[in-house]
């Protein structure tokens, strides 16, 4: 599994509130999935996240990334950072929501 290497992208005035999740502990990510050019191996350093997309209503789709560490059928949302790289290949033409916090305890993960 291959991907681009891309930054996170933190807001310096409010800090992490991803609640512990990998933003908090790298500076990077490796973005892959379908369609995402397959160049650098994720690391310690920069860990995986899959490119996921949800359906808000007819003619809305939300994009972001999800750490792949997190289970499936866990909730995560927004933290407040961002990831992005200037590569051409990067899928979007603005930053990408980085959804890498889960509230554990509140009935969406074990």
């Amino acid at each position: 599994m291959k991907g681009l290497i891309c930054s996170i992208l933190e807001p310096k005035d409010i800090g992490n509130c991803s609640a512990h999740g990998i933003s908090s502990r790298v500076r990077k990510v490796t973005l892959v999935g379908p369609g995402i050019a397959g160049i650098f191996e994720p690391s310690e350093d920069a860990p995986a996240v899959a490119l996921k997309e949800l359906r808000i209503s007819e003619d809305r789709l939300h994009v972001f990334a999800r750490p792949i560490e997190i289970p499936e059928g866990a909730h995560s949302m927004m933290g407040g950072c961002f990831i992005w790289t200037s590569d051409s290949r990067f899928p979007s033409r603005q930053p990408i929501p980085l959804h890498d916090r889960v509230e554990v305890g509140n009935g969406y993960a074990d």
